[in-house]
């Protein structure tokens, strides 16, 4: 995105929502209360993920302020985040957590790491379903012998009648529907338009093996919220 609208959400003395507009004009809300650090804000569901990583060194892919960081921290674990939003990175060094604006399609981090996360959706910065197994297999590159990725996504297929028309008319078209394009507002404040992917967790699984990995373990977080821990090798 050209204009860094995650950025202009992020200032701590605004209550204004960041909205997510999909390309058909459904629009969702993101809370960013809990990573402002604001008292009483409930964390994102996705959090006991976390707990998959017990030991060593990580690398969390679009960190924002860096509120994963100060978890796995506080249980001693080595933990190194990136993310493209300046002012995100800023307030994670702020807190505290080391961190810096970099890339995760063209980063690498310096020494293999122990677990690489990619929370929040974080999958979806590949972009296309055609793109996955390539961004799965360059963050594989990442790790350690054993290592993990823990990558949450969203079950599209659990909410597809929520989102009927939608799901109907990618299928007619050929296209994969947890496919979206999306943009981010603001206030008055709109970005580009780029494109996201949600992948159901057998799509995922499929995904994975094209990359060399497999679903070692998968936790959902509601009806369609799951996170899953991806390891080398065949299951």
């Amino acid at each position: 995105m050209t204009l860094d609208v995650l950025g202009h959400a992020l200032n701590p003395f605004t209550t204004t929502p960041l909205l997510a507009e999909r390309a058909d004009g459904h629009i969702s809300t993101t809370d960013l209360d809990w990573w402002l650090r604001r008292e009483g804000a409930r964390p994102p569901g996705d959090l006991p993920a976390l707990n998959w990583a017990t030991a060593g060194t990580v690398e969390d892919i679009g960190c924002c302020t860096g509120r994963h960081l100060e978890h796995l921290t506080a249980r001693g674990i080595t933990a190194h985040g990136i993310d493209t939003c300046r002012p995100a990175i800023d307030l994670a060094r702020a807190a505290g957590t080391n961190a810096d604006v970099a890339d995760a399609h063209t980063y690498t981090p310096p020494q293999p790491v122990d677990t690489v996360i990619a929370l929040g959706g974080g999958l979806g910065i590949a972009g296309t379903l055609q793109s996955v197994p390539a961004f799965l297999a360059h963050l594989a590159t990442w790790l350690t012998p054993g290592g993990q990725l823990i990558v949450s996504s969203v079950d599209w297929t659990a909410t597809a009648d929520q989102h009927r028309t939608w799901v109907d008319t990618a299928t007619a078209e050929g296209r994969y529907p947890g496919e979206i394009r999306l943009r981010l507002r603001h206030g008055p404040v709109s970005g580009d338009w780029f494109t996201w992917v949600w992948l159901d967790p057998d799509t995922l699984a499929t995904t994975a093996r094209q990359a060399g990995l497999h679903i070692a373990d998968l936790h959902r977080f509601g009806p369609a919220w799951y996170a899953a821990s991806l390891r080398k090798g065949g299951a």
